[in-house]
């Protein structure tokens, strides 16, 4: 019923049970020892010295721009006695205890930030300090600089993995522009042949992404489109499971990719100023990437600016063409404008523009889609928002945002020529005019609550997220045929083509999450979302609950655990199928002369009332072990199973290929979904952040609902399930940045996983045996790379040199799964051999 009430959400026994077995053997493991502290009497916060020997002490941690740094490591060594350790708040915050007075040595620590070390306190002296922590830069002013080394995190619970601004700009991958080839070199990440990305066995659809946190997902399709700089990235998180109900929109994981500030000091760079020629079939710009950032104070200490512009020319070529009509160009630019004012001491603002722009004259060229089938492609996006962080006296933290964006996009064909499909290929010009046009509003509000201190410490977070997401869409499709090798008729299909139309959705969520440190070595953290829109109409609840155990008191040993509910958001793709139109399908006899069945009409039936969330359940166990020197192991296991997934379903089809057919497509909530994952990963880091990096995953990644019917993909066939089309059930992934010599760095990335799966189709573009029947070969990619630094004029440069699949598989792309064509299995779009070399300025020395 609609406006029921709450929707009740049962964590199932199957997945509890994982769970607490894990916890139960945590709890053997604990010393006796371990317990009497977990409910210690309620703690003050510390008071101003009043002359005596004071034993309380409050560090306040700041970045460079006076934000507040959560989860920093603290530790205080006296002169004498063994060392406190301790971590920052939510605001940054840290108060220590029943401190004995003396001169204490201070040493603040987090990934991502240059270590403060060497600095002193004199407890009894002073009852507060501050500390400022610079986040970690390629190019460094200071020469004597100390990273700050990695470590197990005792309040990390959520499952996750983080490319680092180094990592990004350091390790070679076949894109280095677009951080979406980036992050497949993290485990548990995969990309399919259209650049989107998949994490964890979950649709793109299923995966939220967002920049300095907010949505940049599309607002229709859910796609991660937008692009920024990689050059501006600070760092990229994927978090898997175990992840806080602040990211209530997303079952498959979260992409969260955080960008850099201007600070007090005048920062130019640049990379790649020079275009890359090739030799192929002549000599010619195979593709341009200047990239450019500026940044600085505006007022030092007060308000500063980041400013990053990047450009793209980029040809991609087909040796299976003919000449001069082998290739297809496409144009795009980004720029990312950001500036930060403190309005108070304890107050900044941050507003952020991003543009994006694409063209593309021949979009969709490949070997079986020739020039005149492309269409003239081109999409824009304007995002703009404002975030606002308030920290109050009494440790109260205010954070609220808005963000503005809007998203366009147009697709022409070249001309009106009929479409011809055959088993060999296209021709013609294609058939589908497009233009939409999606539109997100979205208000965000956190609050931070000042650490409570009863029965342990207590972290209390609480916000909302509104959302309103539009999607306008106008659709012309012209009539195009089917023939077979012999070219005759065996299909035409035309289509009543609908009115524009725009649909709208209001999203609203809510939650609330405690971490629950117990001691310093055990911490819980349960946490509950609430979620409904104007589509399903009702409220749904998301408990989850995640906990970590330090096994020894050395915190080189971490059991990490955790269950909860996961939900989606409405798709409007989906939902506005039925807006799109008709399609007649005719099919005719062996002449091509007459028809062999009465046409078949397809539509798309939706009744929105009778549509719910869907719900996933995802529970996951790692252990993380300290090995000696700074190596580090990491075993996991996760089980994610998701039901009532909006899918469609053709209940009058047959799998006999001479019918009957049947075009009515009926939206449901039938699509079931698992994954399940085994996953191995070994790091090991030299000074300087040198380190290497090797991952094993055992996964397999099913549905019981393949197919996704649409007007221009409506496969008369039934439903049916096996693997989905990401799945790789064996992957090996490594990479490395190591010093060769003094000024030379060597770098590599490896790859190596089972084939995708693809699907086999006769002529009736019905399914031939089960859907992903059929694999691609192996894949396998390593790439090498050399990079040296030196100065000139006073600027630090590096210059890199390497190879793209320096053993030259093919990785193909596309192949021909038609069972009736003479090119059956033949496999295409060869990702070859490839030079790369770049240069960038990294700053004044």
């Amino acid at each position: 019923m609609r406006g029921s009430g709450p929707e009740r959400t049962a964590i199932p026994g199957y997945r509890a049970g994982l769970v607490t077995l894990a916890l139960l053997l945590a709890g053997v493991c604990v010393p006796t020892d371990f317990y009497p502290t977990a409910f210690a009497a309620p703690r003050q916060p510390p008071q101003a010295s009043t002359g005596q020997s004071a034993t309380v002490l409050r560090l306040d941690v700041v970045d460079e721009n006076g934000a507040a740094v959560p989860s920093a490591h603290v530790t205080l060594t006296p002169q004498q006695g063994a060392p406190v350790r301790g971590e920052t708040d939510y605001a940054g915050r840290k108060d220590f205890t029943s401190l004995t007075s003396g001169t204490y040595s201070l040493r603040v620590e987090k990934e991502g930030f240059f270590a403060v070390t060497g600095r002193v306190i004199h407890v009894g002296e002073v009852a507060n300090a501050d500390v400022r922590m610079n986040h970690v830069r390629e190019f460094s002013e200071q020469v004597n600089v100390v990273y700050s080394p990695p470590a197990i995190d005792p309040t990390k619970t959520q499952s996750s993995e983080t490319l680092t601004s180094e990592d990004i700009i350091d390790l070679p991958y076949p894109v280095s522009r677009d951080i979406r080839y980036a992050l497949p070199m993290l485990p548990g990440v995969l990309q399919d042949s259209t650049g989107q990305l998949h994490v964890d066995g979950a649709s793109t659809r299923q995966v939220y992404d967002q920049i300095d946190g907010f949505n940049v997902s599309d607002p229709a399709t859910g796609l991660f489109l937008t692009r920024v700089s990689v050059d501006a990235l600070r760092s990229v998180d994927v978090a898997e499971s175990r992840y806080s109900t602040e990211f209530g929109k997303s079952s498959g994981g979260v992409i969260s990719l955080r960008t850099s500030n201007g600070d007090n000091h005048w920062r130019i760079t640049g990379t790649d100023p020079f275009p890359g020629i090739e030799d192929r079939r002549g000599l010619h710009v195979n593709n341009w990437t200047p990239r450019g950032i500026a940044s600085g104070p505006i007022r030092p200490g007060k308000a500063w600016f980041m400013d990053a512009a990047e450009l793209e020319y980029d040809q991609t070529f087909y040796t299976e063409l003919p000449p001069n009509a082998d290739r297809y160009a496409v144009l795009r630019g980004s720029n990312l404008s950001k500036g930060q004012v403190n309005l108070a001491e304890n107050n900044n603002l941050t507003v952020s523009l991003l543009i994006n722009s694409l063209y593309s004259p021949h979009a969709g060229l490949d070997p079986l889609d020739p020039i005149s089938t492309t269409q003239r492609y081109s999409t824009n996006a304007v995002l703009l928002n404002f975030k606002d962080q308030h920290l109050f006296k009494n440790g109260w933290l205010l954070e609220a945002g808005f963000q503005t964006s809007s998203f366009y996009t147009r697709l022409v064909p070249l001309g009106d020529q009929t479409y011809v499909i055959t088993p060999n290929g296209t021709n013609g010009n294609y058939y589908l005019t497009n233009h939409g046009e999606g539109g997100r509003n979205e208000i965000i509000g956190n609050v931070f609550v000042p650490p409570l201190h009863t029965a342990g410490k207590h972290e209390v977070k609480i916000g909302v997220d509104i959302d309103r997401v539009s999607d306008y869409e106008q659709y012309s499709r012209q009539p195009y045929v089917v023939e077979n090798t012999n070219g005759i008729l065996t299909r035409s299909v035309s289509f009543t083509n609908a009115p524009p139309f725009t649909r709208f959705d209001v999203e609203e969520g809510g939650y609330a999450q405690d971490r629950w440190t117990i001691n310093q070595r055990w911490l819980v953290e349960p946490s509950v979302r609430f979620d409904s829109d104007s589509v399903v109409q009702k409220v749904v609840t998301s408990p989850r609950i995640a906990s970590t155990l330090m096994l020894t008191r050395s915190g080189n040993s971490k059991l990490s655990a955790g269950i909860g509910v996961y939900r989606d958001p409405s798709n409007l793709d989906i939902l506005t199928r039925s807006l799109t139109g008709t399609r007649l399908d005719s099919f005719y006899g062996p002449t091509g002369t007459f028809l062999i069945m009465p046409p078949v009409l397809s539509t798309f039936t939706i009744n929105p009332s009778q549509l719910h969330f869907s719900i996933a359940d995802n529970a996951s166990v790692a252990l993380e072990q300290k090995l000696p020197r700074t190596t580090y192991l990491k075993l996991e296991l996760m089980d994610r199973r998701e039901r009532d997934i909006w899918n469609f379903v053709n209940p009058g089809a047959s799998y006999s290929p001479t019918g009957p057919f049947s075009g009515n497509f009926i939206l449901n909530n039938g699509r079931q979904d698992r994954y399940e994952s085994a996953s191995a990963t070994f790091r090991h880091v030299f000074k300087q952040n040198h380190e290497v990096f090797v991952a094993y995953t055992r996964s397999r990644a099913l549905t019981n609902a393949d197919f996704t019917y649409n007007l221009d993909n409506v496969l008369f066939s039934p439903q049916a399930g096996g693997p989905l089309p990401w799945d790789a059930p064996n992957r090996v992934l490594s990479h490395a940045f190591l010093p060769l010599t003094h000024k030379i760095d060597v770098a590599y990335t490896l790859d190596w996983r089972t084939g995708y799966p693809f699907t086999l189709m006769n002529d009736s573009e019905q399914i031939v045996g089960g859907p992903y029947s059929e694999r691609f070969p192996t894949y396998f990619s390593l790439d090498v790379s050399l990079e040296r630094r030196f100065t000139v004029f006073g600027f630090q440069w590096a210059l890199r040199a390497g190879i793209d699949n320096i053993t030259d598989r093919g990785n193909y792309s596309t192949v021909n799964s038609n069972v009736d064509s003479p090119d059956f299995l033949t496999y295409s779009g060869a990702q070859g051999r490839s030079f790369i070399a770049r240069i960038r300025l990294l700053g004044r020395k």
